[in-house]
């Protein structure tokens, strides 16, 4: 029995020791100082991206303003909550420290030392339950602004993705033609799963691109094979007639985009499926901005002003047989006529 309670008195004691850094509040300021970088850092993030040419969401600039001046009140505000915390659950500590020092020099005898059992169990897990109570509070103080900033951040880490994938494709993009978005994709070309082409799918303000890029003819799926990269098809904003999304497979887990193209198209039709992080009815509404011209407005650089006017004065019949030329979508500075085939060039 001696050996029972000796055991469970260290295991009392090592449960109290691991509170201390929860007393001191180690993990509320960990994450203060993890809020404070990013926020710091922001501004240089974001103007990494557009260095790169990312020209869109521009409320990512103003977003880190707002973000930087609630800082500066939010700050002192978290600093007073962590040290008020931080004051009564040290002198909650240092009571049941007390009792533990107590029943140290009881540990030779252990009927007495049982005796005290249950009084320290109850210590720890009353002071256990305050400091997550403690821990709580001061997190509600910065709980809204630290998930705004790591929305920004997440969408910050995904443009760089965007970029990454974009640097190291085999296409150029056109004249004042900007990237918007990148997903991982199969394009459905057989529906045979295996036999059709894994790569990237990609959404500019003129067009959307499939590039198939993988290791093909691997044996037994894992050796050999040689890498694959091409583009297999780029379709003009202006040839999309609609796209509809759709989950298929077991429990909806894969996420489709079924393309219906007007006359001129390389196909009647396409399905891609989009993998990873992409979500396919995100991507519908994207693309449907992009068509309607509805992501301007959140531009950051802004496009060739000689460019805007040759799009505002683009023709609206062929040249070559006079038909009716389809509308403009989004940033496109080409045109494909439905009729003759012939590309006109804004």
């Amino acid at each position: 029995m001696s050996e029972e309670v000796i055991r469970q008195f260290n295991s009392l004691k090592q449960r109290f020791k691991q509170l201390s850094d929860d007393v001191r509040m180690d993990v509320i300021n960990r994450e203060v100082t993890s809020i404070e970088t990013k926020i710091h850092n922001m501004p240089a993030e974001i103007q990494k991206i557009r260095q790169r040419g990312y020209a869109f969401r521009s409320y990512l600039e103003q977003k880190a303003e707002v973000f930087s001046k609630h800082w500066e009140a939010l700050h002192r505000r978290i600093t007073m909550v962590i040290e008020q915390e931080v004051g009564c659950l040290s002198q909650e500590f240092s009571e049941v420290e007390r009792r533990f020092n107590l029943a140290e020099r009881v540990a030779n005898h252990p009927e007495r030392l049982a005796g005290l059992l249950d009084d320290l169990r109850d210590a720890v897990q009353e002071l256990d339950e305050k400091t997550k109570a403690s821990v709580n509070r001061a997190r509600e103080v910065y709980a809204t602004l630290k998930k705004d900033v790591d929305e920004n951040q997440r969408q910050l880490d995904e443009i760089n993705w965007f970029c990454d994938v974009k640097d190291e494709a085999t296409f150029d993009l056109l004249a004042g033609e900007s990237l918007f978005m990148v997903a991982k994709g199969e394009w459905v070309a057989t529906g045979k799963g295996k036999d059709d082409p894994d790569g990237y799918l990609y959404l500019t303000d003129q067009r959307i691109v499939f590039e198939q890029k993988e290791k093909v003819g691997k044996k037994l799926g894992l050796f050999g094979g040689k890498q694959v990269q091409e583009v297999e098809w780029e379709i003009p904003l202006n040839q999309i007639e609609g796209v509809e999304w759709e989950n298929k497979g077991l429990f909806g887990g894969k996420d489709m985009l079924h393309f219906t193209l007007r006359s001129g198209a390389p196909y009647d039709k396409i399905t891609v499926e989009v993998k990873g992080a992409a979500d396919n009815k995100y991507w519908v509404k994207q693309i449907e901005r992009m068509i309607a011209g509805e992501t301007n407005d959140e531009r950051a650089i802004e496009p060739d002003p000689e460019m805007v006017e040759k799009l505002r004065n683009a023709p609206t019949e062929c040249h070559i047989c006079g038909a009716t030329l389809p509308p403009l979508a989004g940033n496109m500075n080409q045109v494909s006529c439905e009729y003759c085939g012939s590309v006109i060039r804004i």
